[in-house]
């Protein structure tokens, strides 16, 4: 469910129209709210609050750059102005009743209406101008309802499910389905973003750019880069040449790739393309948006796997299992346990794989865990994909390798294509008898797999 906030944008001109659906995370953050010392106290703090009514103030005529400020001799030395609530936000200092400042408030989560209002009053571009965004697109917030709390959905990238992820998909699809809508931005926290714009770069169902935006650094912190990663992020998905490039994710002033796009650190800049082979798909410098390179792999509307209508709110579970010295069947058995309790469990994922982050090179895993992986495949029908640990290569396709191959994909963004495959084409079949299969049991088999080896080589 969507609900419609707010309509942000110029009415002298015609703008693309760009749905921003926001999610939580550090973009949406700011810092913990203090009192100020004019409620009482020595802590001083100034934020961007409403009027309530029109307040006549006399502002001092002060020399701000240096040269001499001349007042003439019956001249006041300063200027009589009404500040009206219709002006929007001023930097004043908050208020809390009833508390001895300085008394701190946890961190605070913005609406995205309200960062939308800030940005376009108080940031400026490096000639002094403001309004960036609504120069750049004609806004409209659409916040998610979630439907298991009945309120908007605002969750860190620390706390995602595939159950968020569905939630986001479905309204990203909703919104492009309208035909005066140019694109969508999503707001996100960082810890999990490239996860959820790989998953929209599969399942968005239009041409339309979806562009994912986050921040390392609160909204209202010194030297926060949201404010300035969302106005790039809109002015991207309002740009016509973003059309057809899938899902991107912008960050510090570069436009990565959905598939490929990983976090490396914290600090801003730490974000880079995965894989070995890939980079940005093109730059955002000031107002001027550059794109040089179109993802080659199938995504959106061209996607293979993704959805006819809505996705279901269950989907398949996959678990990531991780090749190591010493590594063993114990987890892996785990995890084939609870597949078969959660088949008879309502409510539960019906159907299940597992993806195995292999050595380096071929994507195998240890010797030890193979035959209880051929296992889960040949009795109980689980599909096992295996992807390369060492991040910039691709696991080739072997003769001797019984698994799906997952290309140069990273395990995290192969772990969502095989839910995504496990969701289309079903589960493998089981040999009728796993100690001795028959030739039609094989000959099945593989043509299944080759079926998901087919999306693992396209996307």
């Amino acid at each position: 469910m969507v609900a419609i906030i707010s309509g942000i944008g110029r009415n002298d001109v015609t703008l693309p129209k760009i749905a921003i659906i926001p999610t939580g995370g550090t973009i949406q953050n700011g810092q913990p709210l203090v009192s100020s010392s004019k409620a009482g106290g020595d802590f001083n703090l100034l934020r961007p609050q409403r009027l309530h009514e029109p307040v006549a103030v006399k502002i001092a005529k002060e020399d701000l750059d240096g040269n001499p400020l001349t007042i003439g001799p019956n001249e006041e030395p300063f200027w009589d102005v009404t500040l009206d609530p219709a002006d929007g936000l001023y930097l004043l200092p908050p208020m809390t009743p009833g508390q001895s400042p300085p008394q701190g408030y946890a961190a605070v989560h913005m609406n995205a209406r309200r960062i939308i209002e800030e940005i376009d009053r108080f940031g400026l571009d490096t000639s002094g101008r403001n309004n960036l965004l609504a120069e750049a697109a004609t806004l409209e917030v659409r916040e998610i309802i979630d439907p298991r709390t009945g309120r908007e959905l605002r969750a860190g990238g620390q706390t995602f499910s595939m159950f968020e992820l569905v939630l986001i998909s479905n309204a990203v699809n909703q919104a492009l389905a309208e035909d005066d809508v140019a694109g969508c931005v999503v707001t996100h926290g960082t810890f999990t973003a490239e996860e959820t714009a790989c998953f929209l770069h599969y399942t968005v169902n239009s041409d339309k750019p979806v562009v994912v935006a986050a921040s390392q650094r609160r909204h209202s912190s010194m030297g926060n880069d949201g404010d300035w990663n969302l106005v790039d992020a809109v002015r991207v998905a309002a740009h016509p040449d973003a059309k057809g490039r899938g899902t991107m994710l912008v960050m510090n002033e570069e436009i990565l790739p959905a598939r490929e796009v990983t976090k490396t650190n914290q600090r801003p800049g730490g974000f880079a393309s995965s894989g070995g082979s890939a980079s940005a798909l093109g730059s955002v410098e000031s107002d001027q948006v550059t794109f040089y390179f179109r993802p080659e792999r199938k995504h959106t509307l061209w996607s293979d796997v993704r959805p006819n209508g809505t996705l279901p709110e269950v989907m398949p579970r996959v678990d990531i299992v991780k090749t190591y010295a010493g590594a063993d069947d114990v987890p892996i058995a785990a995890l084939i346990d609870r597949a078969l309790k959660e088949r008879s469990t309502p409510g539960a994922p019906q159907k299940h794989g597992i993806l195995v982050e292999g050595f380096a090179y071929d994507g195998k895993p240890h010797q030890f865990q193979m035959p209880i992986l051929e296992t889960a495949m040949y009795q109980h029908g689980l599909p096992v994909a295996v992807a390369n640990r060492g991040d910039h290569g691709r696991v080739p396709r072997l003769v001797d390798n019984p698994f799906i191959s997952c290309d140069n994909l990273m395990a995290v963004k192969a772990r969502l294509l095989l839910i995504l495959a496990i969701e289309k084409l079903g589960m493998l079949t089981p040999f009728t008898d796993a100690a001795n299969p028959s030739a039609d049991d094989r000959q099945r088999l593989q043509q299944q797999l080759q079926r998901y080896q087919e999306i693992f080589d396209t996307h």
